[in-house]
């Protein structure tokens, strides 16, 4: 009879684990109550999305780069090609008599070479086609405007001007994110007076050489615009200045050409000499 009350508490502890473990069971299945509102995590909102403040920095560092990445990719796409003119570093003054290249009737003209570079600071596949150029001054009496006509190379050969014809003057590419420089021998075009205006005079750009001597014995200074037509673009130009010195004059008078290394107009706001070389006799 002893051993009744010892069955009888096995039995019941039995019994209340069976309990414990079905209200575990239960538990599990039934819905939980929602946190407070103090436990939910903050976020941020980030171009219309909504980013947890627990997502990693890295992660996020990694999307902001893409989107600038592709955001730069359609800035460059829709700049294209960007070219730029320098201004020239030297320009021949001649005569079509010196050059020999003065046709039948015809007195003896202004002659000019420059040096014409360009730079495309254009995006890789954006690049551009130079379409034409010119170079521009002014006289007292007028604007003068020659057309490119030949590129050449200039040089001294036993104490003699040498000017060599490498091709004619042709549309060229300048491809993105390169440099080109090239020799430009410039002529006179006759001007299209059709508009009907009585001042136009269709031989206004042709300059006779003894013309233009004068004019630099009086001032001395005289600006170069050199310009180039980008094909499907806006024209690009830069300006450069040529002083003549006192003994430069009899060269010019005698020998009929001179060069010079030429002054930048501007060059970040502000004059910028350069040193003149004159080529004597």
């Amino acid at each position: 009879m002893a051993k009744e009350p010892q069955q009888l508490g096995d039995r019941t502890a039995l019994l209340a684990a069976l309990a414990g473990i079905a209200g575990a069971v239960i538990g599990a299945f039934q819905p939980q109550a929602a946190p407070p509102a103090t436990a939910i995590d903050p976020s941020w909102r980030f171009l219309g999305l909504q980013i947890a403040r627990k997502t990693e920095f890295l992660a996020l560092a990694a999307f902001v780069l893409s989107i600038s990445g592709v955001l730069w990719q359609i800035m460059n796409f829709a700049r294209g090609a960007v070219v730029r003119v320098f201004p020239s570093d030297q320009i021949l003054m001649t005569s079509t008599d010196k050059l020999g290249r003065n046709y039948s009737g015809q007195g003896n003209l202004l002659a000019l070479t420059a040096t014409m570079t360009y730079v495309n600071e254009g995006d890789v596949g954006h690049n551009a086609i130079i379409r034409r150029e010119n170079i521009q001054f002014a006289l007292p009496d007028r604007q003068v405007e020659h057309q490119w006509y030949q590129f050449v190379s200039s040089d001294i050969e036993d104490d003699k001007l040498s000017v060599k014809r490498v091709s004619e003057a042709r549309p060229f590419p300048v491809n993105a994110g390169s440099a080109i420089s090239h020799e430009t021998l410039f002529t006179a075009w006759e001007i299209d007076c059709q508009s009907g205006q009585k001042s136009c005079n269709p031989a206004g750009n042709f300059v006779l050489w003894n013309d233009f001597v004068q004019v630099l014995k009086k001032s001395r200074n005289i600006a170069f615009k050199t310009s180039s037509d980008i094909y499907s673009g806006s024209p690009v130009s830069a300006t450069s200045e040529v002083r003549v010195r006192d003994w430069e004059i009899p060269i010019l008078e005698n020998e009929q050409w001179l060069v010079a290394v030429c002054h930048e107009s501007t060059l970040g706001g502000q004059t910028r000499k350069l040193s003149q070389r004159g080529l004597p006799k």
